[in-house]
């Protein structure tokens, strides 16, 4: 069922959550997304998890001002509604620009985050938005063909492997989606840069990787060296949707033991590895 939240600004954030149990983990979509892209998730860790998924302001069932939108401001509204439910600390999972989100949310409300995954977000690697999306940013605008665009990045999105709706249905996804909020949000994330928010984010870190080109790692894991990676089989950005079982054990390990990882992560700088005892 639909709920909504008022934030401090006046606008209404649209939410649903299901479940019961700590710790409880709140689902961010992606740029152009909504909440209910998190099905699957929501089935397999609601028996034991309270779960909540937001959509954006500008997405989905919230409101749509006409206006810039920033990742910070997204961020902000995610912590308002964790304080609206009274969540407490709180395991983020966001899926593409969510991952920008939520490592904001990390940064900017620290006591709210207990953990944080990213699902195929490469933006949150430094530098790799001016590579891949800077070259179109100056389509990106209200005098240019940004619906064309967007089309011809997102659709490039996926591998051959992918479920071929996803990509058939496209045109139909961003029809509904309104002129301003296309632009406002491909600006919103092109302006970001994670890596303040990297830096300063303390709390364990998964990032999942399903095919994205260029993804240095190790910038991250400068920045952040808690970070634990995990890498999909046979699927694309559409991953937590086409291969869930994949998506749902390597988040239900992380967050059973996200401490411990960490640590593990931060003593051997990066790597999983036996400590044979000496002959």
């Amino acid at each position: 069922m639909t709920e909504w939240i008022t934030t401090s600004d006046g606008t209404r954030i649209a939410y649903h959550e299901v479940g019961a149990g700590t710790p409880p983990i709140l689902f961010v979509h992606g740029i152009y997304g909504n909440r209910l892209g998190f099905g699957f998730q929501e089935q397999y860790f609601s028996p034991t998890h309270r779960c909540v998924a937001v959509d954006l302001r500008g997405n989905g069932d919230s409101d749509k001002p006409n206006e810039p939108y920033s990742m910070a401001q997204y961020a902000d509204d995610v912590a308002e509604v964790i304080d609206h439910l009274g969540l407490g600390r709180t395991v983020l999972v966001g899926h593409s620009m969510g991952g920008q989100v939520v490592i904001s949310v990390a940064e900017r409300h620290p006591d709210l985050v207990a953990a944080v995954a990213s699902l195929d977000s490469p933006s949150n690697i430094p530098g790799w938005q001016d590579r891949f999306h800077g070259p179109f940013d100056h389509l990106m605008t209200f005098d240019g063909p940004y619906r064309e665009t967007v089309r011809s990045f997102l659709s490039a999105a996926y591998l051959p492997t992918d479920n071929p709706e996803w990509v058939a249905g496209l045109e139909e996804r961003l029809a509904g989606i309104p002129d301003h909020v296309i632009v406002r949000a491909w600006q919103a994330m092109s302006a970001y840069s994670p890596t303040e928010s990297l830096r300063r984010m303390k709390c364990p870190y998964l990032y999942i990787d399903s095919g994205q080109p260029d993804i240095d790692l190790d910038r991250i894991r400068e920045l952040c060296p808690q970070l634990a990676v995990g890498k999909t089989v046979g699927a694309g950005h559409k991953a937590l949707q086409d291969v869930p079982d994949q998506i749902n054990a390597m988040l239900n390990r992380f967050i059973q033991h996200a401490d411990g990882i960490a640590a593990e992560m931060i003593r051997t700088g990066g790597v999983f590895q036996y400590n044979f005892p000496k002959a």
